[in-house]
C-alpha cells in the first residue's frame, strides 16, 4: 500500500493505535511500477462466433497441477465471450 493510502486510512481511523506512520523509500518498488507502452487499439466488430479470438498464455505456475502442467493457454471468443482453457506441461 502506498504512503498516501495509509494516510487516508489513518484519517478515517481505520488503523487503530497509529499516530503517524512514515514509509521508507524503496527503489525496487518504483521500478516495478514503471508504465509500459500501450498496445495499439483496434476497432473490431465481431458479428459471429469465432470471428475474433483473443489468446492469453500464463505461467509458469508456482504449483504443478495433478496432471503435471505448469502453464495454461486461454482462448476467448470476442462475440460470445466463451473461454477455453488448456493446461500444458511445457511452454514450448
Amino acid at each position: 500500500m502506498s504512503d498516501k493510502g495509509i494516510q487516508i486510512l489513518m484519517k478515517c481511523k481505520s488503523l487503530p493505535d497509529s499516530k503517524s506512520l512514515k514509509l521508507d523509500f524503496y527503489e525496487h518498488c518504483v521500478y516495478g511500477k514503471q508504465c509500459k507502452q500501450r498496445f495499439i487499439t483496434r476497432n473490431h466488430n465481431s458479428k459471429r462466433i469465432l470471428d475474433y479470438i483473443h489468446s492469453d498464455p500464463w505461467g509458469p505456475s508456482p504449483v504443478v497441477s495433478y496432471g503435471g502442467a505448469l502453464y495454461f493457454l486461454m482462448f476467448i471468443d470476442d462475440f460470445s465471450h466463451k473461454v477455453w482453457v488448456f493446461m500444458i506441461k511445457k511452454e514450448s
